[in-house]
Order: C-alpha cells, then sequence, then structure tokens
C-alpha cells in the first residue's frame, strides 16, 4: 500500500473552518485574558477584535496560498456597486438606533434628549477607527474566510445563522471575564447587562437581536456586490453611529433594555431581507459566494 505524502498544514486543509476558529479563540480570549490580568493597558482590549482577521489571513496562505491573499483583497477592493448597498452599510445603522430610541420609554428606559445631540461629522475619526478595527479587523476573517465555506456546504440563510453561533462563542471569553472583572474591561458593557438580567438573557439578547440579524445583513451585502469585503468593512464601522448616537442622546449604553427597540428594527429589516431575497441565496439576482472544495 502506497504511503500518502504528508502535506504541511494537512489538519488545517482538512478542517479548515475548525483551524480558523480554534485560532480567532485563542487569539481574541488570550488578548482579553492579558488584559484582565494587567500584561496588557485596558485599552488594547478592543484589540481582541483583531484576532478574526488575523486567524483568517493566516488560515487562507496555509488553504490557498498567494491566490487565496490575492482574492480577499481584490474583494477589498469592490467598491463599484450600486448605490443603495453604500446608503446601506454606512447609513442603515443611524436610521435604526434612531427610530429604535423612541421605544426607550415603553421599557421604562431613558428617553432621547434631543437638545443634546452633537453634529456626527465630529466622529469621523472614530468611523476610521472602527472600519480598521471593527471592519477591516473582523470581516476579512468572518466573511472572508467564513461565509463563503459555510456557504459551500449550506444555504445563505443557515450559513449565517453558523456564523452567529460561532460569534457568540467567540465572544464568550469576553462575557465571562466582563462578569467578574468590569472595571478592566470598562469599554464593553457586557458586565452591566449581566448583573442586571443574568448571563444567559443577555447572551440571548446578543444572539437573537444582534449577532443573527447582523450575520444576514453581512450576508445579504456580500453576496449582492459581488463579494465586496469594503462594503462590509464600512456596514461593520457603522456601529460608530451607535456609540455616537447613544452618548450624545443621553442613552446609557450599559443599560440592556435600551438596545431593544433596536434590536426589535434589525429582527424585522432582517426577516424582509430573507423573505423578498429567499434562503437560498439572500439575493434574487446572484448565487451566494462559494469557496470551491
Amino acid at each position: 500500500m502506497t504511503k500518502e505524502p504528508t502535506i504541511p498544514g494537512g489538519t488545517i486543509l482538512r478542517y479548515p473552518i475548525a483551524m480558523f476558529f480554534i485560532l480567532a479563540m485563542l487569539l481574541g480570549g488570550g488578548t482579553v485574558f492579558l488584559v484582565v490580568r494587567g500584561y496588557l493597558p485596558p485599552q488594547l482590549a478592543l484589540t481582541s477584535a483583531l484576532s478574526a482577521s488575523i486567524a483568517g489571513i493566516i488560515t487562507i496562505a496555509i488553504e490557498d496560498g498567494r491566490a487565496g491573499i490575492r482574492l480577499m483583497l481584490r474583494r477589498l477592493m469592490i467598491w463599484r456597486v450600486k448605490i443603495g448597498y453604500w446608503l446601506f452599510a454606512l447609513f442603515f445603522l443611524l436610521s435604526a438606533v434612531v427610530i429604535g430610541s423612541l421605544f426607550n420609554p415603553l421599557f421604562n428606559e431613558d428617553p432621547v434628549s434631543w437638545a443634546s445631540i452633537k453634529p456626527t461629522f465630529e466622529i469621523l475619526p472614530f468611523f476610521v477607527v472602527f472600519f480598521i478595527v471593527a471592519g477591516i479587523g473582523q470581516e476579512l476573517g468572518w466573511t472572508g474566510f467564513l461565509t463563503p465555506r459555510l456557504q459551500a456546504r449550506y444555504s445563505a440563510l443557515v450559513a449565517s445563522l453558523l456564523r452567529a453561533l460561532l460569534i457568540a462563542i467567540w465572544h464568550l471569553p469576553l462575557l465571562f471575564y466582563a462578569r467578574h472583572q468590569p472595571s478592566s474591561l470598562a469599554d464593553f458593557p457586557y458586565g452591566a447587562w449581566i448583573a442586571q438580567s443574568g448571563f444567559i438573557v443577555a447572551l440571548l439578547t446578543m444572539i437573537l437581536l444582534f449577532l443573527i440579524p447582523w450575520s444576514i445583513f453581512f450576508t445579504w451585502i456580500f453576496n449582492n456586490t459581488r463579494g465586496s469585503l469594503l462594503l462590509v468593512a464600512v456596514l461593520h464601522a457603522s456601529e460608530v453611529w451607535l456609540a455616537h448616537w447613544m452618548l450624545s442622546a443621553g442613552i446609557n449604553s450599559n443599560v440592556l433594555n435600551n438596545y431593544w427597540g433596536y434590536g426589535a428594527i434589525f429582527v424585522g429589516t432582517a426577516l424582509i431581507l430573507v423573505l423578498i431575497n429567499g434562503s437560498d441565496h439572500l439575493s434574487r439576482k446572484y448565487g451566494r459566494i462559494i469557496h470551491p472544495p
């Protein structure tokens, strides 16, 4: 019997998704651990977000080599898409948080302080930071690497749900540490959410109202823009609208109930996208983007 040759990185070639996720967990959870233990300053806790893209780049380099890296970079340069997708990526979250805030009084939470809202141009430098750290720093991994591989096996909707589940697990170290060491992770509201509603409620709220609909948004844009990672990264960077709005409108970001109005809009929008575009491709014009076996 002829012995099969040993291939460098053979385990990654056989189980690329598993190896990507393990690497992302180690890098992300490890960074948070170093911050909590005092080996890194608290200001660097946000760099744990870079773990997804770093893991994606490493796994692609091993699995597909230079061709895979070039493909990812080409997708990061796709900007000529219909204006509607640009508007969605840039401003959907802003409209969602403005409208969602109007429902806060229903939950006996913070109403909008319209007089204190600051001009939006003040956040442009923060948008650039979010684009690099949250957009490129995560979506080269979650969308650039993971989504085409999940869509090669499953429908676009199922791939989005699996993506949301993996990201929820990826968040667990941050939630656990925020629960027990909130002072070390003051930039994250998770510890306060857990103190108010319990760990399970906070986790389920994150998954059902945010991670699942947002995964659908990312997959929908990715499949309908010929794989534009640029638009996906811009959409992720638009999270800066949430921070800006809550801070300037007098809404306490550490109160979980203040997010339920936003979450309802996210879920409703995601359902509309699925109903209009279909669950198989989340697109009426294009097939879902897959990574060939």
